[in-house]
């Protein structure tokens, strides 16, 4: 029983453990306790960044910020400016936080961001001004898809596919996503064997189902897979998430239901119209309601993630997820510190998600492993005392010699 113990101890332990701290105690939804823990990691982390020299603080700071305005990536210099109350000196966050205090409207990071703003030379503070605006447009430009640059979104006026154009945020939608057409093309060209990105495909093909179901959940999947579609083609996802990306996108839209569903609908020659209703019909017949819920779980989380910043921040940020237990841990810091999470992971890499911080979460499962982890350890003591104690009850006694 000892031996069998002493092997099974060991296990029990890990498995508490791994469940305690691994990547299952972040839910779906972050709780306070948990974002207001996160942040206070993140303050720690911004702290450290910082040099101990007093008289250094103010110009590493100043030089990261005029770093990130340099590679133009606005959130990231304003998510340093909200975190100046923990990179400065203690005379100059005094300054700082009192003119944030003076201020009457926006949160408290923004009113932090304006104050630090405010304490920067006015070169930087104007080329801030710059690439915020610059920003703003680039969001607001379309990006065409890179093989059909010259496709426009349909006039209503003209008769052409009037259903594809009903407001301007659908023709937006659909210049992010691609068109119905830029999916027919892609997809013949899948049939014939030309390399042809199938995740991106099949992003582009579920988004577009979406962009027919007006309601909050497509508006919020359309977002997130924009934001994946642009992630995938900048080629900024790693191995393992684009290989979970893929079982994912499989289950939601199989190939051995929507190939088949192709074959056909590119069996006949029909004019381009017709051609781009049978695609579209294809496309909507094999999708997977049971795989797309689970790929919406996923979606929500990076959906989240792009409004609590903004979408090319939510590529930054995802950048280094691998798995589902990553994205979630992504979203807590994004929930706990806004665009200071793109500084974060601007400056710390990979080694910003040790930030995200849940602490223990007592599930059923994790507090019968610990039960049993007790009773393993009491039986273990029993029967080492009951060892020891009958083992000096039956030493003999040495006589000394007469």
């Amino acid at each position: 029983m000892f031996n069998s113990l002493l092997i099974l101890i060991p296990v029990i332990g890990a498995q508490v453990v791994g469940g305690a701290f691994s990547g299952a105690t972040f839910s779906e939804a972050p709780s306070v306790e948990a974002i207001d823990q996160t942040r206070h990691n993140m303050d720690d982390a911004f702290s450290a960044m910082a040099p101990r020299n007093s008289a250094d603080k103010y110009k590493f700071w100043h030089d990261i910020i005029s770093r990130e305005l340099t590679a133009r990536d606005v959130t990231a210099a304003r998510g340093f400016l909200m975190a100046a109350p923990q990179m400065l000196d203690r005379e100059d966050v005094k300054e700082l936080m009192a003119a944030a205090n003076s201020e009457i409207t926006g949160t408290e990071d923004e009113r932090i961001a304006l104050a630090a703003l405010r304490k920067l030379p006015v070169a930087v503070s104007e080329r801030f001004a710059d690439a915020t605006g610059s920003a703003r447009n680039l969001n607001t430009q379309v990006d065409p898809d890179e093989d059909n640059a010259d496709v426009t979104v349909p006039d209503p006026e003209a008769g052409e596919l009037a259903d594809e154009a009903v407001s301007p945020i659908v023709a937006a939608r659909f210049a992010l996503l691609g068109t119905h057409a830029d999916l027919a093309n892609h997809s013949e060209r899948w049939m014939k064997g030309d390399r042809v990105d199938e995740l991106v495909l099949k992003i582009t093909g579920i988004g577009l189902d979406q962009a027919d179901q007006p309601d909050a959940l497509a508006e919020s999947n359309i977002r997130a897979l924009s934001i994946l579609k642009s992630a995938r083609r900048s080629r900024r996802i790693t191995p393992e998430f684009n290989d979970y990306l893929t079982d994912r996108l499989n289950a939601a839209l199989p190939d051995s239901v929507l190939k088949p569903a192709l074959e056909e609908a590119f069996a006949d020659l029909a004019i381009t119209k017709v051609r781009v209703q049978r695609v579209r019909a294809a496309y909507e017949s094999a999708i997977n309601p049971k795989g797309l819920a689970r790929l919406e779980t996923d979606l929500a989380q990076i959906d989240r993630i792009g409004t609590l910043t903004d979408p090319s921040a939510a590529v930054t940020l995802i950048e280094e997820v691998k798995d589902s237990a990553d994205l979630r841990r992504v979203r807590l810091i994004a929930e706990a510190g806004g665009d200071r999470s793109v500084a974060l992971f601007k400056q710390m890499g990979p080694g910003a998600m040790r930030v995200a911080d849940t602490g223990v979460r007592w599930t059923r499962e994790l507090v019968l492993q610990f039960m049993g982890l007790t009773a393993a350890g009491l039986v273990m003591f029993w029967v080492t005392w009951s060892t020891l104690r009958r083992s000096l009850r039956r030493r003999p006694r040495i006589e000394a010699p007469q």
